[in-house]
């Protein structure tokens, strides 16, 4: 018992986070049999029972619990000990872990990324486009674009711009709207327990939600199809001749674009160099992102944007 396993104790707050033995095995990419073997492994170096198995799932047995708040020390002195070595690595080369919502990339971030790799071609990045938001104090990601008006205390970055957000059609539906409005449908974002978007309540309030999503390029793709009206950033539908602005104002406050890194690694050359280069790269589409760039597809600075 002189030299707990690490690894156990991983795979034990695995379960516990991910709420089942296949979730835990996924997410750590390895087999479910492995996460077993290594939690009894660690049970029998402890000689304590951490969870009990039964037909339901793992549940953690008493002792389990009251051991759980050590083990998620250890963690984050585990995340300590990697960032720290991460920071201290200040050549310009390597890989850059970079995540952001799904979408973001396709209008906001492709051309940026482009000029980069091509600036830095010793930097390779492992680009992750997600719906839901990677944990960079657990090294799940270097460096992240948020959208998010208060980033959490023990992450560093900059404000590039706001978000701004408008109801969006396609030409051909905005017509029928202004001519039949009870033929018409709502595409809205999914979230669990939530009300009726006040978007909708304010100005379509007899209007049929028939679709809820959960990614951006869904939706994006559904609007283009002339599903329905939804809310997009400025900085998708203004880019879109096939579509157009249901209203000139916009339908929801600003949000923060945010690009952020952990603090531990605010000094990596790497990160620092990638975090400047982008900010630079991304202010002249800023007016866009704020949503002042109605027709951007027709402006010279979106054409030549979109032609990189």
């Amino acid at each position: 018992m002189q030299n707990i396993n690490w690894e156990g104790l991983q795979y034990c707050l695995a379960v516990i986070r991910e709420g089942s033995i296949s979730r835990a095995a996924k997410k750590l990419q390895v087999n479910h049999t492995t996460v077993s073997r290594r939690i009894t492994a660690l049970e029998t170096e402890l000689n304590v029972r951490i969870f009990d198995r039964s037909t339901v799932g793992w549940l953690l047995t008493p002792l389990g619990e009251a051991i759980l708040p050590s083990a998620q020390n250890m963690e984050e002195e585990f995340f300590n000990l990697s960032r720290i070595a991460l920071a201290d690595q200040s050549e310009l080369t390597g890989s850059l872990r970079v995540t952001a919502i799904e979408g973001l990339f396709h209008q906001i971030l492709i051309g940026p990324l482009s000029e980069f790799s091509n600036r830095y071609p010793e930097i390779d990045l492992d680009i992750m486009s997600t719906v839901t938001t990677l944990d960079l104090a657990a090294h799940e990601a270097d460096i992240a674009f948020r959208i998010t008006n208060q980033p959490p205390p023990d992450l560093v970055g900059k404000k590039i711009g706001d978000l701004a957000f408008a109801v969006y059609s396609t030409h051909e539906l905005l017509a029928k709207w202004k001519e039949s409005p009870d033929d018409i449908s709502c595409i809205a974002w999914h979230e669990i327990g939530a009300e009726m978007p006040s978007w909708i309540q304010s100005n379509f309030p007899n209007m049929r939600v028939r679709f809820r999503v959960n990614s951006l390029n869904l939706l994006m793709g559904m609007v283009k199809r002339g599903v329905g009206f939804a809310v997009l950033p400025c900085a998708l539908g203004d880019l879109e001749p096939t579509l157009t602005r249901v209203f000139d104002t916009h339908a929801k406050e600003s949000v923060g674009f945010w690009v952020l890194s952990h603090i531990d690694l605010r000094t990596t050359a790497r990160i620092r160099i990638f975090r400047d280069f982008m900010i630079d790269a991304i202010m002249p589409l800023v007016p866009l992102m704020e949503g002042n760039l109605p027709n951007a597809w027709n402006c010279q600075p979106a054409k030549d944007y979109l032609a990189k």
